[in-house]
């Protein structure tokens, strides 16, 4: 189960820790800023809020913010938001961070869910979550459960059980009962093979609607999650092919089933290569 930390928490990062971006390939990307270590404390105050509170936006607005992914230049998209958590690090300035009771549960649920893909090895569904009400809302939607779908596939080695803490960083009014916030997911997967701790950023759009808050975008902070787009948008959003869940999760597991007959025809090449040449260096060597 995830936690919230509430009140004053000291935010120790590496950045290149947090990055899962090969820095052989994306060394230019923005975040990648070397070893530098941010120690961020940062106060959160939830703020109560009854069902008066809620408020209806028009299923019909589609926000700055907001584009189908085909319209979306994701490597762009990378860059703004990675500025956005650079800033967050690199200011001096210690502020007090208030989130409404609503949003901070919808983030707690969501990302239960979202590592709970890590256990079932299932596609996530997270339609609860999501304000479905426009074409764009639904294929972030879909991106995010490709994503985390891939992640843990992805995994050899199996995961028993999983520990999170939700760090709310930043809560930005963009329009009218809708924020943007910014916020660090700490993880630590407990394995067959040890417990692997890691972390994520991700940019949250909230809307506070007739039924409740609800995501309207959800971006992540990790270049695979890049790379998805770029797929999702060449694979089936070009050739006006419609995008479903079982096709996305057909179409990833045979990519990685693809890719690890690759990686083992290419290490018994090796292996046998290796062979070869003892062969070689026994014969030489009794002549």
């Amino acid at each position: 189960m995830g936690v919230l930390l509430v009140g004053v928490f000291a935010l120790t990062l590496s950045i290149s820790a947090f990055s899962a971006i090969d820095e052989s390939q994306e060394s230019e990307k923005l975040y990648m800023m070397g070893d530098a270590q941010a120690e961020v404390p940062v106060p959160v105050v939830i703020k109560k809020g009854g069902a008066d509170t809620k408020a209806a936006i028009h299923p019909d607005t589609q926000y700055a913010f907001e584009n189908n992914l085909s319209a979306e230049n994701a490597s762009m998209l990378f860059e703004e938001n990675s500025k956005k958590v650079a800033a967050f690090l690199n200011s001096p300035n210690v502020r007090t961070v208030t989130i409404s009771e609503g949003a901070c549960q919808l983030l707690e649920d969501f990302t239960d869910s979202y590592l709970k893909v890590y256990l079932t090895k299932n596609m996530p569904d997270l339609d609860t979550y999501y304000n479905l009400s426009s074409d764009a809302r639904k294929e972030n939607k879909l991106l995010v459960e490709a994503f985390a779908y891939q992640k843990a596939q992805a995994k050899s080695n199996k995961v028993e059980s999983v520990d999170s803490t939700l760090n709310i960083i930043e809560v930005t009014p963009v329009a009218a009962n809708v924020d943007e916030i910014l916020f660090y997911l700490q993880s630590t997967l407990h394995t067959d093979q040890g417990d692997e701790h890691g972390g994520t950023w991700f940019l949250a759009h909230i809307a506070n609607t007739a039924d409740g808050y609800k995501l309207l975008k959800l971006w992540i902070q990790d270049y695979a999650y890049e790379m998805m787009q770029n797929k999702l948008t060449r694979n089936y959003l070009s050739k006006d092919v419609e995008i479903s869940k079982d096709a996305l999760a057909r179409d990833i597991l045979n990519e990685i089933n693809s890719n690890m007959d690759h990686t083992e025809s290419v290490f018994n090449d090796s292996v046998k290569n290796m062979e070869n040449f003892r062969s070689f260096l026994d014969t030489a060597e009794h002549q």
